[in-house]
């Protein structure tokens, strides 16, 4: 092995470089420390940081479920009340169908009169109805009733000829008049 010589001049270069070596070598290993605390300070930040993302992560996927669950109900109602519906457009439709005509005229020959006519006569059915209960056996007897009725009017048109005949009637009838009136009068 061959060695080179050095000369003054290399080895004060050398030492010295040594030297600057050395002393940022000692300055870097005083500085770590303190460069270490402050990086373990901001990884402790760091890490609050992340526990807070992760615990408001938490509240939002526990709401996001809340919100899942309530959307579900709502889906289910929503179903069934489609369901529903659809029973009923089934079981109305062809009556709506053949009622749209007639509902469609019934409103066109309408006056708002006779509307609020329909309205006054249906609040007075109650009364109508209690009323009819008491007339109704009145009214079923009028069959029985209606020939004797021809019959008395038959007579009582005899007899007013009967009386018309007689002499002197019509003094009486004039009499009868002027004495109702005074009567009326009073």
């Amino acid at each position: 092995m061959a060695l080179v010589q050095l000369g003054t001049r290399d080895l004060v270069r050398t030492v010295t470089g040594i030297v600057r070596w050395s002393a940022d070598t000692a300055e870097l290993v005083v500085s770590l420390p303190g460069r270490i605390g402050t990086l373990l300070d901001q990884v402790e930040v760091l890490i609050a940081r992340i526990e807070a993302i992760s615990d408001g992560a938490e509240i939002a996927v526990s709401r996001a479920n809340a919100v899942a669950e309530s959307a579900a109900t709502v889906v289910s109602t929503a179903d069934h009340a489609s369901a529903s519906a659809q029973t009923l457009i089934g079981l109305y439709e062809p009556l709506a169908t053949k009622a749209a005509p007639l509902a469609q005229r019934f409103v066109d020959d309408l006056t708002e009169e006779e509307i609020h006519a329909a309205i006054g006569l249906v609040d007075h059915l109650p009364e109508l109805t209690l009323r009819m209960e008491g007339l109704m056996p009145i009214l079923a007897t009028l069959d029985t009733v209606s020939p004797e009725i021809h019959q008395l009017l038959e007579e009582v048109q005899g007899v007013r000829q009967a009386i018309q005949g007689v002499p002197g009637f019509k003094f009486f009838r004039k009499r009868g008049e002027a004495q109702e009136d005074e009567d009326y009068a009073r």
